[in-house]
């Protein structure tokens, strides 16, 4: 049993709703992990690490923005620099050795972030409890764009968390609203391609006995989709294919989750999903 927890961004407003119909998160190795419930963190590493102390959860997934570099979000909300690994990396022996702190490496890292001498003091105490507690954070699935791409990221993250096994996607991925057109009885998926050109990357599927398109357009900080179904009656096959539960109450709509590599894009079910994780353990 895991739980969500994400940035407090406008745009991750959707990473709630998907969570609470599809109730899953695939990961590398292991299968899907059931997602019981999802929080949100001030958009701070500060908070983030406060939270997982909290929580005292032994599996968790972090929605956040990313990149190659790491996670892309202030280090304190009293500065600008970002968590990336080359500032998170030199916290890793403060966390390990607190209450005894280096003074020259704890200076040092307060003019690296930009940060208060006593705002790394809290970012290593938070960091040990995580660590000492040997319950939490044990399996850690970080899901933001390309933090997989540079493994160093998922190591300096288990450091500091003392994790056994920490994942993230090697390419962009993406949360978005789809709601396909359609029709009474049925609507001739054909001729919608034909009058209406992809978005970006197109798809067949099979939703039930129904034909079913999905377009879905990334730019990197924002996703669309568009698409048709033959039935809408058969939306809900689709989407208990692609949650993997029966329970996900979608009719009319629903939350895809997507990995963007360079080409195509994958669903949750799909084996393509999956593959795009990196694991550090």
């Amino acid at each position: 049993m895991a739980i969500a927890l994400r940035q407090n961004d406008a745009a991750f407003g959707v990473v709630d709703r998907y969570y609470a119909a599809a109730k899953k998160e695939p990961t590398s190795g292991s299968g899907s992990i059931d997602v019981v419930r999802t929080d949100t963190f001030a958009p701070t590493f500060l908070d983030l690490v406060t939270m997982l102390q909290t929580k005292q959860q032994a599996t968790v997934v972090v929605v956040a923005h990313g990149g190659a570099d790491g996670l892309i979000m202030p280090v304190t909300a009293k500065t600008s620099v970002s968590a990336q690994d080359s500032v998170l990396s030199d916290l890793v022996p403060l966390a390990s050795s607190f209450p005894n702190l280096d003074a020259g490496k704890v200076t040092a890292f307060a003019n690296n972030a930009g940060i208060t001498e006593a705002e790394v003091g809290e970012l290593a105490k938070a960091c040990n409890a995580i660590q000492k507690h040997g319950a939490s954070c044990v399996e850690v699935h970080i899901r933001g764009c390309k933090i997989g791409k540079n493994s160093g990221n998922l190591d300096t993250l288990r450091k500091l968390f003392g994790s056994k096994k920490v994942t993230a996607p090697s390419c962009p991925m993406l949360y978005a609203t789809f709601a396909p057109k359609w029709q009474m009885p049925a609507l001739n998926v054909a001729e919608w391609k034909s009058k209406n050109a992809a978005q970006s990357r197109r798809r067949d599927f099979t939703a039930g006995g129904s034909a079913l398109v999905l377009d879905v357009d990334y730019g990197g900080s924002s996703a669309s989709t568009q698409g048709a179904i033959q039935r809408i009656s058969d939306l809900p096959a689709f989407v208990t294919t692609m949650y993997g539960n029966s329970t996900h109450g979608q009719t009319r709509s629903t939350i895809i989750a997507a990995m963007w590599p360079d080409s195509d894009y994958f669903l949750p079910h799909e084996s393509g999903y999956a593959s795009q994780l990196v694991t550090s353990s």
